[in-house]
């Protein structure tokens, strides 16, 4: 038996009522999570109480109590700087009821239940939890990102290791369970995005092409600058913005783009249609006809065009300009039912054999009040008198008629002496004399009646029969094919001064002047398509 003195001081105990952490829910303490040593804490601080106030504090280590009390809260303090590190709180809630239970009732500044032996163990068993649940966590984390890392890679295949590098670098500077979490967090939603990103990227392309067309179109494209600067803004942003604003940018691309799809076709339509009337406008002015007024509506229409912004716009304006195309269509048709003669021309005939192209265009000159010679003409163009030749190849060559006139004028293409001149010397002679040329070279059977017409005499080449024949084109001395449909068939020159809704009026230098109707017209024209359009 113990003898208690009654003078002894009593002993004041310091309890606190247990706490869970604001962010840990309670939880009912089970076999595992209660050792058997807490159990005992109010059994303990009795025995404790006792012992100290009969001064037999020889039994328990104070200084060991609070050394463990230290170390307990330094590991308490951790857990809470793992949890703002990334690991789940629900991961420590064990620990924390534990911590909470041993503080529930405080000795002399110590949990009542580091006074009792086990202390210390309790306390290396907590640090031995705290690190592997650091390891596990952080080892689990950095797994994830590793393996979100590799899918994102694959999604944005193919991609180089340069393009990757600033991830891999990341990862390897990743220290915490959050940064990993994060970095995991960020690249899957890359991941997610790569398919919209793509989506709305093909959108952007798409509308730059159709705002580049709408300018070679000569239009407005106006919704264009403002989709495309915020698509600009977007491939700027994060993740978490690009996801904020993926689905809305989305629609106003395919918005946008239908838009100016729509305005494309209707413009594209309605150019079309100012150009067939404007053509048409200028086919009527090589007829002599006045369609100025009709030229003031393209002129409007144009103006119309430019700032055009709907379908119904351009719509309206395609609608006008078919509306100009029937108009300048009658009045062409007007004239060409009716039968023009140009007056003025004095009919010549050729004194060469091969001189037609010189006679026809002395006949054209007069048309002027200019009048020169065949022979003049002949001597001012000059002659290669070269003989024809066969090259290794088996290929005819001969002199350039679009240089000087080819052969003997008094020669015959049938036994290659002679051949002829085509138009840019009879053109340099005739403007060496003053004469005015309305145009020359290449030209359609039409124009030259539209000429004809509004009262210019035309030097036209074609074939001697008015018929087509296959070409037989040689190569120059100097390199350049000729036109020539000999020595089989003959080529001749003639001067057109009429045209009737079905005939053409030629001065022929031999055989004088006839009607020859438009199909065999156009037929023997047809080998050449060359012509000099007098004024």
């Amino acid at each position: 038996m113990i003898a208690v003195e009654r003078d002894a001081p009593a002993v004041v105990l310091e309890t606190r009522p247990a706490e869970f952490p604001r962010h840990t829910a309670p939880t009912v303490p089970t076999r595992r999570s209660r050792p058997v040593w807490t159990e005992r804490v109010s059994a303990a601080v009795v025995l404790v109480s006792v012992i100290t106030s009969l001064g037999g504090g020889g039994l328990v280590d104070s200084g060991g109590a609070y050394v463990i009390q230290a170390h307990a809260a330094a590991l308490h303090a951790r857990w809470a700087d793992m949890r703002e590190k990334g690991i789940p709180g629900a991961d420590l809630a064990e620990l924390e009821q534990q911590w909470t239970m041993s503080q529930a009732t405080i000795v002399f500044g110590a949990g009542g239940a580091f006074w009792l032996p086990g202390g210390t163990e309790a306390l290396a068993r907590w640090q031995s939890e705290t690190d592997a649940i650091w390891s596990r966590d952080l080892n689990r984390y950095r797994a994830d990102a590793v393996l979100t890392e590799q899918n994102l890679h694959q999604a944005l295949a193919p991609e180089t290791f340069v393009q990757r590098k600033s991830r891999l670098d990341a990862l390897s500077q990743a220290r915490t369970p959050l940064e990993f979490a994060t970095l995991r967090d960020d690249w899957a939603m890359e991941a997610r995005l790569v398919p919209i990103d793509h989506r709305i990227a093909l959108g952007a392309s798409a509308i730059a092409t159709q705002a580049r067309q709408a300018g070679q179109l000569g239009i407005r494209s106006d919704p264009a600058a403002d989709v495309l600067a915020r698509s600009n803004a977007y491939a700027d942003l994060g993740p978490l913005g690009r996801m904020s604003r993926a689905e809305f940018l989305t629609r106003s691309l395919l918005s946008t783009q239908k838009s100016l799809q729509w305005r494309l076709d209707a413009a594209t339509v309605a150019q079309q249609n100012l150009q067939h009337a404007a053509d048409e406008i200028s086919i009527a002015a090589l007829y002599g006809i006045d369609l100025s007024s009709l030229q003031a509506r393209i002129t409007h229409d144009r103006e119309l065009f430019a700032n055009a912004l709907t379908v119904a716009a351009f719509d309206a304006i395609s609608a006008d300009g078919k509306d100009v195309t029937a108009n300048a269509d009658h009045a062409i048709y007007v004239v060409m039912s009716q039968t023009h003669i140009v007056s003025g021309v004095t009919f010549i005939y050729q004194n060469h054999p091969l001189s037609c192209e010189e006679a026809a265009t002395s006949m054209a000159l007069t048309h002027q009040g200019i009048y020169v010679s065949q022979d003049q003409i002949l001597n001012e163009i000059g002659a290669d008198l070269r003989a024809k030749s066969v090259d290794a190849q088996g290929r005819v060559r001969w002199g350039n008629p679009y240089q000087t006139f080819v052969g003997n004028v008094n020669g015959s293409e049938s036994n290659y002496t002679g051949f002829g001149t085509f138009y840019p010397p009879l053109v340099r002679v005739a403007k060496a004399h003053g004469a005015n040329i309305l145009a020359y070279g290449s030209m359609s059977a039409a124009t030259i009646y539209a000429r004809v017409i509004a009262g210019h005499p035309v030097v036209a080449f074609s074939t001697w029969d008015w018929a087509w024949h296959p070409r037989r084109d040689y190569l120059s001395f100097d390199g350049q094919w000729i036109p020539w449909i000999g020595p089989v068939y003959a080529s001749h020159v003639y001067t057109v001064v009429g045209v009737s809704s079905s005939q053409v009026l030629v001065n022929d230098p031999i055989r004088g002047q006839y009607w020859i109707s438009k199909g065999a017209f156009e037929a023997g024209y047809s080998d050449f398509n060359e012509a000099i359009v007098f004024a």
